[in-house]
């Protein structure tokens, strides 16, 4: 009988408690609604919420960038709690993400700029399987609508880093070369403008993956504009002609390498 009435005690006590937690989630949520609508999966369970975000009162008094910065810096050891897929989740939810794709032929130095020194960039790092989750959401994530298209280039400058190009196989390599042509035909389909600079990281990725795989053909055509843009991502051509015949070398390449043999 004491064990009953305990429990009559406890479990609304518990109910209010987990209803409490859903609701603070389901709060939690709002504030990133459109980022979470264009990833086509599930939030990971273990994923780490930011004590503020943007549009929370607490964020609107903050007095610089450094201090916004500083409330979303996760610690190591909560981090090391983490799968790596809430890693990465913390890192689609960092409110400085669309940055990295914010300032055309400045992407690379973005990238380093907005997440050098993040920990949990820095702990994904470490992580074995950290371009497998890379690479799934590439699959899932829609190209074109606005926020999207951010997000999916976001995931697309994220692949072109050197560190998760190494972790990939020749067969990895070519089917995410296929999937950037696609995501870029479908942008530029989108837009109706060829020269738009939504179609640069796509082409960054393709041409890092090129040269990573040691493509042959591709690599006997490398010029010193050509290291320069898969190095820095700046791209040095002055005129719409050159700019199209820039892309247009990649693109050609790219066509034969998703069918060679391997």
């Amino acid at each position: 009988m004491k064990i009953y009435r305990l429990l009559y005690y406890i479990l609304p006590l518990f109910l209010i408690s987990c209803g409490k937690d859903e609701n603070q989630e389901r709060a939690y949520e709002s504030y990133i609604e459109d980022i979470l609508s264009c990833m086509n999966m599930q939030r990971p369970t273990d994923s780490y919420n930011y004590p503020v975000l943007p549009g929370m009162d607490a964020w609107k008094n903050f007095q610089s960038t450094a201090e916004m910065i500083e409330a979303c810096q996760i610690p190591i050891t909560t981090l090391e709690e983490l799968s790596s897929e809430a890693i990465f989740q913390a890192l689609w939810e960092y409110p400085f993400f669309f940055e990295i794709t914010y300032k055309a032929g400045y992407y690379q130095k973005n990238f380093e700029t907005v997440f050098g020194d993040n920990n949990a960039y820095n702990m994904f790092l470490k992580r074995t399987n950290a371009s497998e989750i890379i690479y799934n959401r590439l699959k899932l994530v829609e190209p074109v609508c606005s926020i999207c298209s951010i997000y999916s280039r976001g995931l697309e400058l994220f692949m072109s880093q050197s560190v998760f190009l190494d972790q990939l196989d020749y067969k990895q390599k070519q089917e995410i070369v296929s999937i950037a042509l696609n995501n870029g035909r479908l942008r530029q389909e989108a837009i109706g403008y060829e020269q738009d600079v939504s179609r640069e990281i796509t082409m960054l990725l393709i041409s890092r993956i090129l040269y990573s795989a040691d493509y042959e053909p591709f690599i006997n055509k490398l010029d010193n504009k050509m290291m320069k843009f898969i190095s820095t991502s700046v791209i040095q051509v002055y005129t719409k002609e050159e700019y199209d015949a820039f892309f247009q070398t990649i693109i050609l390449n790219a066509q034969k390498f998703i069918n060679f043999p391997y």
